[in-house]
């Protein structure tokens, strides 16, 4: 003859038992953040950021002078305070553009060079100069 034993209200089962270790397991993996992407409209760029703001989490004694995708310098240990701006919005046309000189310059904001070069009478002659030298 069987015996069957009968549960008690908050008796659980050794069956019960895994099932919860097995869900406290999956509670404590890490969980994965996706990045949103920056892509220069110039040179096609595209990199994951961390951030885009002027005054990123992970920075502490510097205030940008500008809306900017920044990430964590991936070359060195988090929370060492470095990073690297990957680009800026221009302030004429709005798109994204990287900080390669080829594709963009500083001027009171982060200008794209294709904007740079419809205003160029806004710039100062030196600034005109190297904007002309750039071939894109």
């Amino acid at each position: 003859m069987e015996t069957i034993k009968q549960e008690q209200p908050g008796e659980t089962t050794s069956s019960e038992t895994s099932i919860k270790v097995e869900d406290n397991k999956e509670q404590s993996k890490p969980e994965i953040v996706k990045l949103p992407s920056f892509q220069c409209t110039i040179c096609q760029l595209n990199e994951k950021y961390d951030y885009f703001g002027m005054n990123p989490p992970y920075i502490k004694h510097y205030l940008l002078l500008e809306d900017s995708y920044t990430i964590e310098d991936p070359f060195l240990p988090p929370k060492q305070g470095e990073f690297i701006i990957l680009g800026a919005n221009c302030i004429k046309c709005r798109k994204s553009v990287c900080k390669d000189q080829e594709c963009s310059i500083y001027f009171d904001g982060t200008i794209c060079i294709k904007c740079a070069k419809d205003c160029m009478s806004i710039f100062p002659t030196a600034l005109q100069d190297k904007i002309n030298k750039i071939s894109k």
